[in-house]
């Protein structure tokens, strides 16, 4: 039973409205912006693939929580799925990689090798026993009972080799370590290891109450990471069609390069705006952004939207959510 549905991080969001927006267009900064991209777009398909085979688990004894980020001080921890029952956890660590992956638990080290070229990158047996001691403390924190906590680390793509090195077995931790179309049989071998203990069985309610209301999304300045500043934002409402600038006739907007009209292209300019520069916005920002002259434009724009209005008289501003 899904309990916390994926969405597409936020940090996907602002690198794509960033790249829309960047300037000038041959900015230095833009190869690495779309490199990133690809890599945050791999990982997101591949955890929307193991969700896939997580809705298999349709007996309500499952509670599948989605990309829960958690407190731990002094900082937070992250988990990609989490599958709860009433006798046991299951946290994964998922990992979309192309090529052949070569598993060598002397130097616990992963080496790629795809289109002729080698690279290796740390175990993520490691990263994923990290995540199991995290939660760990995490049920200590909130006086919950700790579960027996296993992991997985699941490869999503299903082309993706799997081999030990050369001289080694397939042995612990190393079998944890599986294919997508693999889980839902490594969590049925789970249900047959851990039977009724009474003195094991984990305040289901309690403990998603607790997750849902802890997890909080990341807040972080995409600009600040790239060493950006709002200058190299471009400003208007982009066309849905060419991404021109498109300026504001009555009750409308009308692109003048492919003479396109739209009612809407102020959404997603708004958001733009709260994904790359701040989480509030007053009505002088919002006409200095959305390059409108008039102030009872803007104001009727914002009041049609779902924001939250704070503060009175020349103090209002305009936040997300509520």
């Amino acid at each position: 039973m899904i309990i916390k549905e994926r969405q597409p991080p936020q940090r996907l969001l602002q690198t794509e409205a960033l790249l829309k927006r960047l300037v000038p267009i041959n900015h230095s900064k833009r190869p690495d912006i779309e490199q990133d991209l690809k890599k945050r777009k791999a990982g997101y398909n591949g955890e929307k693939a193991v969700d896939y085979q997580l809705r298999f688990l349709t007996d309500k004894k499952y509670m599948i929580f989605s990309d829960l980020r958690l407190p731990m001080k002094p900082d937070f921890f992250q988990i990609d799925s989490l599958l709860i029952t009433s006798f046991y956890s299951l946290p994964i660590e998922v990992k979309n990689i192309s090529g052949t992956l070569t598993i060598d638990p002397e130097f616990n080290q992963f080496t790629k090798s795809y289109k002729g070229i080698e690279t290796g990158f740390p175990d993520p047996i490691t990263q994923a026993n990290r995540k199991k001691l995290f939660l760990q403390r995490w049920f200590y924190n909130n006086k919950l009972p700790c579960p027996p906590i296993e992991y997985l680390v699941v490869f999503s793509n299903p082309s993706t080799i799997l081999k030990m090195a050369s001289g080694h077995k397939l042995l612990p931790p190393h079998d944890k370590i599986i294919h997508a179309q693999s889980l839902v049989s490594e969590i049925s071998k789970l249900n047959t290891k851990y039977i009724r203990d009474d003195n094991q069985v984990i305040d289901l309610k309690k403990t998603k109450r607790l997750l849902l209301n802890q997890h909080q999304e990341p807040n972080s300045s995409i600009l600040a990471t790239y060493q950006l500043q709002p200058s190299n934002i471009k400003r208007g409402v982009l066309c849905e069609q060419c991404t021109h600038v498109m300026t504001r006739m009555t009750g409308v907007w009308h692109c003048q390069h492919c003479n396109h009209f739209s009612k809407t292209a102020h959404v997603q300019a708004i958001e733009d705006y709260f994904l790359l520069i701040k989480q509030s916005i007053t009505n002088q920002e919002l006409r200095d952004f959305l390059l409108l002259p008039s102030r009872k434009t803007a104001s009727n724009i914002l009041q049609s939207l779902n924001l939250t209005k704070i503060g009175t008289k020349k103090g209002v501003f305009y936040t997300k959510g509520s």
